[in-house]
């Protein structure tokens, strides 16, 4: 003789709760995932910023204690997805940026010149655009002072 159920929905509620689990789970996953690239993405940038930053002070730094170079005076040359600058054997080196990456110059010539006057000078900004997280890093120096600050910002 066969046994029927009494209720035939018992178990169900498991079943259900298993396969909420399951569809909670996985949207946590992906979003978890995106987040994750995102990080990946932010930490790339912000070592592209801090090397970029290490040459202007490097520049600036040299041009204060009077270590210029011979051939035109401590410089970097900024391109769209590169930018040139003075290694330490006196020649310029060119540092390509990730293809997400670029740089925005608000002077009139894309060389930044260091040279040696003694005066403040006028105040010039470079800007490091990442276009997948969408975030600008701008670098705010005088050719002439030791001084350069960043602003980020998300745009």
């Amino acid at each position: 003789m066969m046994k029927v159920p009494k209720h035939p929905e018992e178990g169900s509620l498991l079943v259900e709760v298993v396969l909420y689990m399951t569809i909670c789970s996985l949207i946590i996953g992906m979003v978890l995932l995106l987040h994750n690239g995102e990080q990946r993405e932010y930490y790339q940038f912000d070592r592209e910023g801090r090397i970029l930053f290490a040459h202007i002070k490097r520049m600036q730094m040299a041009t204060l204690y009077g270590n210029l170079q011979r051939s035109g005076g401590n410089h970097i040359l900024l391109g769209r997805r590169q930018y040139g600058y003075i290694n330490e054997s006196n020649s310029i080196t060119y540092h390509e940026l990730p293809p997400s990456m670029y740089i925005e110059f608000t002077g009139t010539s894309p060389i930044l010149r260091f040279t040696g006057h003694k005066a403040v000078g006028k105040v010039f900004t470079v800007t490091l655009v990442d276009t997948v997280i969408r975030y600008k890093r701008t670098f705010i120096f005088a050719r002439q002072s030791g001084r350069v600050r960043w602003e980020e910002s998300k745009y």
